[in-house]
């Protein structure tokens, strides 16, 4: 483990949202953070989304969809990132392709120790040990971060009437 993550390590625990359901609140954040994408899967108010989360997101932690969470040593929210089977609407053209990274976020005041890295790093773990050959995401301002953990552009598209940009990382280079 690098000096990087056992800093990490001794600061934050790390955990799958099934084993922490009592922080189910930090779907406010994810709701008031993407609305206009939540719409777009019929999650239409805050009541629906929670709810989601707590039937889908909030009982898995080794099958689609999982949701890990980071806390500090005081047990407050640092971070999460999900991995979704999907994470476009149904009309895109993206829509039958899994599994995708999903709900990347970090709290202002934890942003740039490296938090988000750690846990996309475990959540591509995840992901290589149940076989998956590549993982997909969307961005609309992100794409060094996920460049710089070995992601590459597929394109820009519209999505939700946002400009983001589609990324996919590869595991098995071996076809090219």
């Amino acid at each position: 483990m690098s000096n990087n993550n056992e800093l990490l390590v001794s600061k934050y625990s790390f955990h799958f949202l099934a084993d922490k359901p009592e922080y189910i609140e930090m779907a406010k954040i994810f709701y008031y953070e993407w609305q206009d994408t939540y719409h777009s899967f019929g999650l239409y108010n805050l009541q629906d989304f929670i709810k989601d989360m707590k039937d889908t997101h909030a009982c898995n932690n080794y099958q689609l969809p999982i949701l890990m969470i980071a806390l500090d040593n005081n047990k407050n929210l640092v971070a999460t990132t999900g991995l979704e089977i999907c994470d476009v609407p149904k009309g895109s053209p993206y829509y039958n392709t899994t599994p995708w990274i999903s709900s990347v976020y970090t709290k202002q005041e934890y942003r740039r120790q490296g938090v988000a890295t750690f846990m996309i790093n475990r959540i591509l773990e995840f992901s290589k040990q149940r076989n998956y050959s590549q993982v997909w995401l969307w961005t609309k301002n992100a794409t060094g971060l996920y460049e710089k953990l070995g992601f590459h552009l597929v394109e820009k598209i519209k999505h939700v009437q946002m400009d983001v940009t589609t990324m996919r990382i590869d595991f098995d280079t071996s076809v090219y």
